[in-house]
């Protein structure tokens, strides 16, 4: 009997290696039915046909043959956002051939020299589409991990991508590292090997001024404008002026500054009233590590009050930018320095 495998994880990096570990270095007779663009039940009974023609069709010219359905998006218990909140996003029909085509699966199992491959991101595995595969299929599945896992699985990587690339992180570094990319694998991968090119044909480590310098938030990760919170939170204006005059004119300046100052205070605003009730540590869970020791930091630069009222003139701040028809940057230059200035003490007489 050939090979059927079923891989399941959202980490498409982590899916497609543990596909093509399953194809080998050079494979002959490979066949790929890309269902990604799949997004409507018409879509995607097209790609099921496909799918199905390739499994029934034996090798031609080449001795073996191997089909690779990838991107399976509507495998039952895929979910999408409706206006009722989450809703299956596979429809009776397709779910109906899906059933059907898994029975055919399990009842004519490839022969010796065929593989067929299934990678999705997600599936129900109390599904009738899963229960008639088991019998004769492998399954390998990613489950999601919780945030801190995720976290700890992420440096990991990039520090073994690192290795791979020639070099190695300074203390702190990869987690300055990890913190801009995100946890998407191949983001790591890819921002690893810039960084590598980056650095001195000689360079043995990367420090987190490296990082700072040339990597990029990956996929899934917001793009932090580090250089102007780091600045508004240390309440360094010439610094923060220097960091705003680095995005100043690009499209939507007014709007994305203040989105993530007015996020930004907030973070500071909640960290520094758990720092004065005496519990800092019910925050850290909400945060990566260095994160949360950046802006443990920067909340002692302000008082309660002052992160109070600076929110509050962000918040108004925001709402006169999405309002404005222009002059919207410099009102966004003006209110980000006064809010980022300390007050003057004056002495009493």
């Amino acid at each position: 009997m050939g090979t059927v495998c079923v891989i399941i994880g959202k980490d498409d990096f982590l899916v497609d290696e543990a596909a093509k570990k399953r194809l080998g270095t050079d494979p002959v007779g490979l066949e790929v039915i890309d269902a990604s663009q799949a997004s409507n039940a018409e879509d995607q009974m097209k790609s099921l046909a496909a799918a199905d023609a390739s499994f029934s069709t034996p090798p031609f010219l080449d001795p073996v043959k191997t089909t690779w359905w990838r991107n399976v998006k509507f495998l039952p218990g895929a979910r999408a956002k409706s206006e009722d909140g989450a809703a299956d996003k596979t429809s009776a029909e397709v779910k109906a051939a899906l059933e059907r085509f898994a029975a055919k699966i399990a009842a004519n199992p490839p022969p010796d020299n065929q593989t067929f491959i299934l990678t999705a991101p997600t599936l129900l595995m109390t599904s009738v589409f899963a229960k008639r595969l088991k019998p004769v299929a492998e399954f390998v599945v990613f489950a999601e991990q919780k945030d801190r896992d995720r976290r700890a699985s992420s440096l990991d990587r990039a520090r073994e991508f690192a290795a791979e690339a020639g070099f190695a992180f300074d203390p702190g570094a990869a987690e300055t590292f990890v913190a801009r990319v995100g946890d998407d694998t191949r983001s790591l991968l890819q921002e690893v090997r810039k960084l590598r090119d980056y650095l001195d044909p000689a360079a043995q480590t990367a420090t987190a001024a490296d990082v700072a310098a040339i990597s990029s938030p990956g996929v899934g990760n917001e793009s932090p404008a580090w250089d102007v919170t780091d600045a508004l939170g240390a309440r360094d204006v010439a610094a923060l002026v220097a960091a705003l005059r680095r995005f100043e004119g690009e499209n939507g300046f007014a709007v994305f500054m203040t989105t993530i100052a007015e996020k930004y205070v907030r973070q500071l605003l909640e960290i520094k009233a758990a720092q004065e009730a005496g519990r800092t540590d019910d925050c850290a869970g909400a945060f990566n590590p260095f994160v949360f020791r950046k802006l443990c930091g920067f909340a002692r630069n302000w008082t309660l009050a002052e992160l109070r009222r600076a929110r509050e003139r962000l918040m108004l701040l925001r709402e006169k930018v999405v309002s404005s028809n222009g002059a919207a940057d410099t009102l966004v230059f003006t209110e980000l320095i006064r809010i980022c200035r300390r007050p003057v003490r004056r002495e009493r007489g």
